[in-house]
């Protein structure tokens, strides 16, 4: 099995929300796989990272790729039902799947308007999606979580986000996003993790929100204020990061000083966790025993970086510009192509063919 995620950032393993919640849920099932995190959307089922690919096929989207792991075996932990006994699986597995629907109904929505919404953040967003998608799809893979997001505001909200902005009334996303916020800050109050002493597939989620929101700076990120006046919230970001993803946090800023190989493949391991992290070199995957997992570290040489691949990006991405400037040109009648029917200037009359036979 390989995962293919957008590389990360700010010391993060990636930069997207989905992303990161699958990696963190991998990272606590001690799954044994390969992540690849140049991956590129356009090569995905649905045009959006994460996918995956496992005996040939592509699944792509956090939702199915988890019920292909879960359909494996490969999950984190059920909770505890107290410090000994496991209380009953199915009791609960509800009661996970009934935390994370009320941060998916509470969070979700102000979550997404902020990154992909409002006009004061969507440039931002879109920068930095654009920096980790190969030309020329960096241009308009993002506008697909534009689509998302206003499919939300459409049926939430009843506005579009093509209307002017004082039509965006957001207050209730805020305030449900808040109010949950503080949920699961006091939920954190009494725990390492959110439901006890391990993390669970909750931990997964609230990584992968928390973690964009604490460390993405946007001109305008209220949640990120929040966050910040909760120390429970900012210290759980910080441990899950330190734990589980020490080698595969990416800061483009520290590799770009590094010398040598410097954004390099790693073998690494975390300290509470069961799974390491491997790379493979020469494009050959080594197997090993166990049940370590396998991920690509984050500091690593972007296939992309070379002279070569540039030259290619370049010479596509001008012909790409090429081709749309000529369809510009022929649709707005700037350019005219040459028919069948006109082969120079020439005048032609219809012969009639209703001529007296006395003339």
């Amino acid at each position: 099995m390989e995962i293919f995620v957008y590389r990360g950032e700010w010391g993060l393993p990636s930069i997207d929300y989905e992303c990161s919640r699958l990696l963190a849920y991998l990272k606590f099932s001690g799954a044994k796989v390969t992540v690849n995190f140049n991956g590129n959307p356009f090569s995905s089922p649905n045009g959006i990272l994460p996918y995956m690919i496992t005996d040939g096929k592509k699944i792509a989207g956090y939702g199915r790729i988890v019920e292909h792991l879960v359909a494996a075996g490969i999950g984190p932990p059920m909770p505890t039902d107290g410090a000994e006994n496991v209380g009953d699986e199915s009791q609960n597995a509800t009661q996970i799947n009934g935390y994370m629907q009320y941060v998916l109904e509470n969070l979700h929505p102000y979550f997404m308007y902020m990154l992909w919404g409002d006009p004061k953040n969507v440039d931002t967003t879109r920068t930095v999606y654009a920096k980790r998608i190969p030309i020329p799809f960096n241009f308009y893979c993002p506008r697909k979580y534009v689509l998302r997001t206003n499919d939300i505001t459409q049926s939430l909200a009843g506005f579009s986000l093509e209307d002017s902005i004082e039509f965006h009334d957001v207050s209730e996303f805020q305030h449900n996003a808040k109010t949950c916020l503080n949920w699961i800050a006091t939920r954190l109050e009494e725990s390492r993790w959110f439901t006890g002493d391990q993390p669970t597939e909750v931990d997964a989620l609230l990584y992968g929100y928390l973690s964009v929101l604490l460390k993405l700076t946007l001109p305008n990120n209220v949640l990120q204020n929040h966050i910040r006046q909760c120390p429970k919230l900012m210290q759980f970001v910080d441990r899950t990061t330190s734990t589980f993803f020490a080698k595969e946090g990416f800061n483009s800023f520290t590799a770009s000083g590094q010398s040598g190989n410097g954004q390099r493949k790693s073998n690494t391991e975390s300290p509470n966790d069961s799974s390491s992290s491997s790379s493979t070199s020469g494009g050959e995957r080594s197997e090993k025993s166990g049940n370590d997992a396998k991920f690509y570290a984050g500091q690593q040489q972007d296939p992309d970086d070379g002279p070569k691949e540039r030259r290619k990006r370049y010479i596509l991405s001008g012909l790409v510009a090429t081709v749309a400037m000529l369809g510009f040109a022929v649709l707005n009648g700037i350019l005219t192509l040459p028919s069948e029917r006109s082969h120079g200037n020439f005048v032609h009359y219809d012969d009639p063919g209703d001529y007296d036979d006395d003339n």
